[in-house]
């Protein structure tokens, strides 16, 4: 296996020191990526070549913002992949039993990358701990769903501190063949880890725990160690949102979780890189990515703060061709005062009339209302 030593540099050094070399660290390890893919990925090649861009004209950083994006949706109706298939070691869905999936191939190296970066910007976000906790996961068990984003992503999660116990509160119904969700099982769960000297951590779909908390008129003390990580939106229950703060605050109010150990985190089957909320609540960008935004009428940049269309890049992936990326999101960048360097990224909602069915989509509909 070829290690790709810019990228292995790149992460191996701090997500959130944007000092001058280490600019020029995910530079490096984007021209070593986008490289790779040119040469070996004939779709991605030849609309560089149509575009005019070569990875070897990427001298600056500046040079970044001309590299062309391509459409998310390209990565629903096409199997794009830039090794030998025999070379995977992972391939990974983004969406449940409906819908259009994406799937983002990973060989070892890129799934070891993946990996060794969320923990890395994780614990530099004081989210790792050698601490033991239990876990209350809403997303798909993944024994059975071991090819979806979202259950890989919980799993990897739990992998970033010591554990006990883990509930995956979505579960496969042999007998429906189905996933379906097991509400009483959560409730049960809950009562069990606030009775426990262990604290708890609940990862997943905000929607899904703010709708059990409210029909069953939930008030437990989970204690000021436990935390919550959300993930995967709103979604189709998008009426029922609440502001982050407010979010906040009832976790807090019922749960006795600490807004400070609450957390949401952005990612996407297509980029794999996690952007993950601050104590303030604000989604942090890594030096191991960069986001624009563009216009939605020609593509054209935009500057730091203006809304448009999100393209994001990123260099730890080898085997699936989506070093840039331009999605279907509305977004800005912005700026946080908590300390942490870099940019935030603040997310608008989606583009167009439709939506892609996802994880998230097809979780909301097993909440029985």
């Amino acid at each position: 296996m070829t290690t790709h030593e810019q990228t292995k540099r790149l992460l191996a050094s701090d997500p959130f020191d944007f000092s001058e070399a280490s600019r020029n660290l995910f530079l490096q390890s984007f021209k070593e990526n986008a490289l790779h893919h040119y040469k070996n990925h004939e779709f991605t090649r030849k609309l560089w070549d149509k575009l005019g861009f070569h990875p070897d004209q990427l001298k600056s950083e500046a040079d970044l913002e001309n590299v062309p994006g391509t459409m998310v949706h390209l990565y629903k109706e096409h199997e794009f992949c830039s090794v030998p298939k025999e070379n995977l070691a992972l391939v990974l869905t983004s969406s449940g039993t409906g819908g259009q999936k994406s799937q983002q191939f990973l060989d070892q190296e890129s799934l070891d990358n993946v990996k060794a970066l969320a923990l890395t910007i994780h614990r530099s976000l004081g989210m790792a701990s050698e601490q033991k906790y239990n876990y209350l996961c809403f997303t798909y068990d993944p024994a059975v769903a071991n090819d979806l984003g979202t259950a890989f992503t919980d799993e990897l999660l739990t992998n970033f501190t010591g554990k006990n116990e883990v509930y995956y509160a979505i579960q496969w119904n042999e007998e429906k063949k189905d996933f379906e969700l097991n509400e009483a099982g959560v409730l049960e769960t809950l009562k069990r880890f606030e009775a426990s000297d262990i604290p708890t951590r609940i990862l997943g779909f905000p929607a899904l725990l703010f709708e059990i908390i409210e029909r069953n008129n939930l008030t437990l003390n989970l204690g000021e160690r436990s935390w919550l990580q959300t993930g995967g939106g709103w979604k189709s229950k998008a009426d029922k949102e609440i502001p982050k703060k407010d979010f906040r605050r009832m976790i807090k109010e019922r749960l006795g979780i600490p807004e400070e150990h609450q957390r949401d985190l952005f990612g996407m089957v297509e980029h794999g890189i996690p952007y993950v909320d601050c104590s303030k609540g604000n989604l942090h960008i890594p030096n191991y990515a960069r986001v624009f935004t563009r216009s939605p009428y020609d593509l054209s940049l935009l500057k730091k703060g203006e809304r448009g269309l999100l393209h994001f890049m990123c260099s730890y992936n080898f085997s699936y061709p989506a070093p840039s990326l331009l999605t279907t999101d509305y977004g800005r960048v912005g700026s946080c005062g908590c300390g942490i360097k870099g940019d935030t990224l603040i997310l608008e909602g989606r583009a167009g009339v439709s939506k892609h069915k996802g994880c998230a989509l097809k979780a909301l509909e097993l909440l029985k209302v």
